[in-house]
């Protein structure tokens, strides 16, 4: 048995490419994700619905994706992620012809579960495979660059998309999206190669283990750590979830008067994110340290939002909150190598699924909610036969998000230091020891 420690240089190469590929998978489904922010008059107008409706909608998306992962992250475990991340594409791929063919809400909604059905592979099915080809130690660098492709294709889904919604209209855009999604299914399928378990990883499981399916999922639930790291991540992603899939551009647009410039703001904060990823990565690498980089990260991310609701500023001053916004909120990555580092490596599968899973539940309860905040303070007008909203009505609803970012800042205090390399003082039971087995 070949240990990490021993692979070659070319293995790491191709484990690097793997993982790409996979991230390709999570950058495309994060670009359907966020769709609906620059489709929002679209949407209202093409299903007929109100904001509540289309908070409804949205959130089906996450109702998929948070009760997949689980199931996902037991199976993968036992079988690799190639083949789902590849069906994952097509799924996607399906769920967006479908999406862009309809008027109806109810067959939108089914369309929307569908893609968080298939998107819920990208970000556990990308990590398994760094778990698989590469060494324990990159596992920080792996959920950095992981989320730095994610709000990628955050990025393409904003401006971009929006561009390609006014030359081409709704249903050619969501066609274009599933014709991309059948390509990155095709190059998922070519690139990821068998799972290498037996050759990189002795603690990886094997396939044929008769161990109970149920039993590493028992494990992780038992884990304060656990849950402390998952709604950690949870509330770090409100602002992303919120602002960056459905009411960041109608905000904005309300805040400055100027349509045409909302989606580059929101964008920027996916460009924040993008850059944050790696960089929290390394910072918590050089610190030694998880917990120090999330609770300033919830910390930063707090403030910033706090000031976008509750102040009034200029288009100059948006573009540079929005992007410290978003390069804060990528120190939740660490939650996730926290976790493949508390719990054994054989489970980095099921782990990270558990997290991701109570994570994406933020869609799942704050959609609905702000579409419902939003509609409770609406004076009732109307423009071009669809509700119009107020600023007033955005900030009344959105002001929750940094509320529960202060909150996120206690949690990792209930964490205890799982970096590879922290210093653990004589005599101080580690966190598997004392929490988990």
């Amino acid at each position: 048995m070949i240990k990490p420690n021993s692979n070659t240089r070319r293995q790491n190469i191709r484990g690097w490419i793997t993982v790409a590929c996979g991230a390709l998978f999570y950058m495309y489904q994060f670009m359907i994700r966020v769709s609906p922010n620059v489709m929002h008059e679209a949407l209202l107008a093409n299903f007929a619905i109100d904001s509540a409706g289309l908070g409804l909608m949205v959130g089906t998306y996450y109702w998929s994706y948070a009760t997949a992962q689980v199931p996902l992250g037991i199976t993968m475990d036992r079988l690799g992620p190639r083949l789902f991340l590849c069906g994952a594409a097509f799924l996607c791929a399906i769920a967006c012809f479908v999406f862009g063919s309809t008027t109806s809400p109810f067959i939108g909604g089914l369309a929307r579960f569908t893609m968080g059905m298939g998107a819920a592979c990208g970000f556990i099915g990308t990590i398994k495979l760094g778990t698989i080809w590469l060494e324990p130690k990159h596992v920080a660098k792996v959920t950095g660059s992981t989320i730095l492709m994610g709000t990628t294709g955050a990025c393409l889904g904003g401006a971009p998309l929006k561009l390609l919604l006014h030359k081409a209209g709704f249903a050619m855009t969501m066609q274009v999206l599933g014709l991309i999604g059948i390509g990155v299914g095709i190059l998922v399928y070519l690139v990821i190669g068998k799972h290498p378990a037996a050759d990189h990883h002795e603690d990886l499981p094997d396939i044929h283990e008769n161990t109970h399916p149920l039993t590493n999922v028992l494990l992780v639930m038992k884990s304060t750590q656990a849950w402390s790291l998952a709604v950690y991540g949870m509330l770090m992603y409100l602002p992303i979830t919120t602002l960056g899939v459905a009411w960041g551009v109608p905000f904005v647009e309300r805040l400055t008067g100027i349509s045409e410039v909302a989606a580059s703001v929101v964008s920027t904060m996916f460009f924040g994110a993008a850059f944050g990823g790696p960089v929290w990565a390394f910072f918590s690498d050089r610190i030694k340290s998880r917990r120090i980089p999330m609770i300033m990260g919830s910390i930063i991310t707090a403030v910033v939002w706090l000031v976008v609701f509750t102040v009034k500023l200029p288009l100059y001053m948006l573009y540079p909150l929005f992007f410290i916004g978003g390069f804060a909120y990528p120190a939740k990555s660490l939650a996730f190598a926290s976790i493949c580092e508390i719990m054994p490596l054989k489970m980095s599968g099921v782990s990270v699924a558990f997290v991701n899973m109570i994570v994406m539940a933020a869609g799942i309860i704050f959609h609905p909610l702000i579409g419902g905040m939003i509609d409770a303070h609406w004076s009732g007008a109307m423009l071009n036969n669809i509700p119009h909203y107020s600023l007033e009505d955005y900030c009344f609803a959105l002001i929750i998000i940094p509320a529960l970012l202060a909150l996120s800042s206690v949690l990792p205090l209930f964490v205890k230091e799982t970096h590879p390399d922290h210093k653990v003082p004589k005599g101080y039971r580690s966190v598997i020891d004392t929490d988990v087995l």
